[in-house]
């Protein structure tokens, strides 16, 4: 009789929750569809005018909300907007005397840039968003006049701009104070380029910026899978990220290695294989000194102010703390070179170092990595391919493991990702 009375109460539970259910879902069939925002979509940009005026037309399917500021070396003009889609090309541009070049993406999941390159100073004569006059369609109008260059310079030091560019001081200020470091071997993967920075395109269109997101998330993946192992990523998505933000997340972090991961095209096709950076002020070579100049100037492609070096800490802890955290980082680098040997094609000297800014951090060892060249068809056709990532991520996360031993943070496989 007990089981049986244990029985029906469980059943009455049972009724209940079932009834319970039903009428859940019957609340939620009745409920109004919900509506996900969508961006606005720039449909179209049109571009016309002589060698004195250019007129820029951007059409969207709502209206947008626009400010606006002006850079020089170069001369751009930066559009910010909230967060849109893009339905134009940039082939507009071969209509124009003025605009050299239109660069557009993601700063941010909420912040959409379109920087206009020109070959001349400008004035912005017109900004304006008004309703188009069919189809319900809103056109952004800008016309620019060419200037002299002492106008220009007087306009940008008297800051006659609507808006102020992306304070990535703030952004810092977000990431919070740096915990305190524990038994947790911290890495944190540095996805180079991103949103309206493309980086490197290569002959066959990879573009640099989708090439190292995909690998950072492969690695990312891979060490997951260590007990002990704790792992970020300056970005994962098709956003932009600041150099000081990269470095100052590490720091934040408290990062026991900062790993900076890209692929860059070079004049010399013929060059391939995948190379290791360490920072130094006075690079190991000529091509290593160019590629650090392109890498620092990310910044700038995407209309940011370059972070401020400021003046040099001569304290002498803090120099002590620079040459034992290089050490560290050198360390790194010939562990992995190691451990990629009889892998992955090594560039001849596969170790170099030159002045990359994202390397600067005085106490994070870091190192910078380029999977290969996609100026290089063979290198390109291998970063593209998924079985080839999967074997660098392997070895990487191997030298991973050995580097942390050195610091007396043990790592190990987890026994289900053996």
């Amino acid at each position: 009789m007990a089981r049986l009375r244990s029985t029906y109460r469980f059943g009455k539970v049972a009724g209940r929750t079932v009834r319970a259910t039903l009428f859940f879902f019957a609340f939620l069939l009745f409920q109004p569809p919900i509506a996900f925002a969508t961006p606005p979509v720039a449909l179209d940009m049109r571009i016309a005018g002589d060698h004195e005026v250019s007129r820029i037309v951007i059409e969207f399917d709502e209206p947008v909300e626009v400010t606006h500021t002006i850079l020089d070396r170069p001369w751009r003009l930066v559009l910010d907007l909230g967060k849109i889609a893009y339905g134009f090309n940039d082939s507009a541009v071969r209509n124009s005397n003025l605009i050299e070049s239109v660069r557009y993406g993601d700063m941010s999941e909420e912040h959409s840039r379109i920087i206009f390159e020109t070959g001349k100073p400008f004035k912005v004569r017109t900004i304006d968003t008004r309703a188009a006059a069919q189809d319900g369609r809103h056109n952004l109008v800008i016309d620019l006049e060419v200037t002299d260059a002492r106008t220009f310079a007087d306009a940008l030091d008297r800051k006659l701009t609507t808006t102020s560019l992306v304070n990535t001081a703030q952004k810092r200020d977000r990431l919070g104070a740096v915990r305190n470091r524990d038994d947790t071997f911290t890495i944190v993967l540095d996805p180079g380029h991103g949103g309206i920075d493309d980086g490197a395109r290569g002959t066959q269109g990879t573009m640099e910026k989708d090439i190292t997101l995909e690998f950072a998330e492969v690695l990312r993946d891979r060490l997951s899978g260590y007990m002990g192992a704790e792992v970020f990523m300056t970005r994962d998505s098709d956003v932009f990220v600041a150099l000081g933000d990269r470095t100052g997340f590490a720091r934040q972090h408290g990062a026991d290695l900062f790993i900076s991961i890209h692929a860059d095209y070079l004049r010399q096709q013929d060059v391939r294989g995948a190379t290791i950076y360490t920072i130094s002020e006075k690079a190991s070579d000529a091509v290593s000194a160019a590629i650090a100049k392109d890498q620092n100037l990310a910044d700038s492609v995407a209309g940011v102010e370059l972070p401020d070096s400021g003046d040099e800490v001569t304290d002498i802890l803090v120099d002590l703390t620079r040459r034992e955290t290089l050490g560290f980082s050198v360390q790194f680098a010939r562990l992995a070179i190691s451990d990629l040997r009889g892998f992955a094609r090594l560039i001849k000297n596969p170790h170099r170092y030159a002045g990359f800014y994202v390397l600067k951090a005085p106490d994070v060892p870091s190192v910078l990595i380029e999977l290969g060249y996609l100026s290089n068809q063979d290198d390109e056709k291998l970063m593209n391919d998924a079985e080839w990532r999967d074997g660098l991520a392997d070895r990487l996360a191997a030298a991973i493991e050995k580097f942390a031993a050195l610091s007396s943070k043990d790592l190990a496989l987890a026994p289900d990702a053996q």
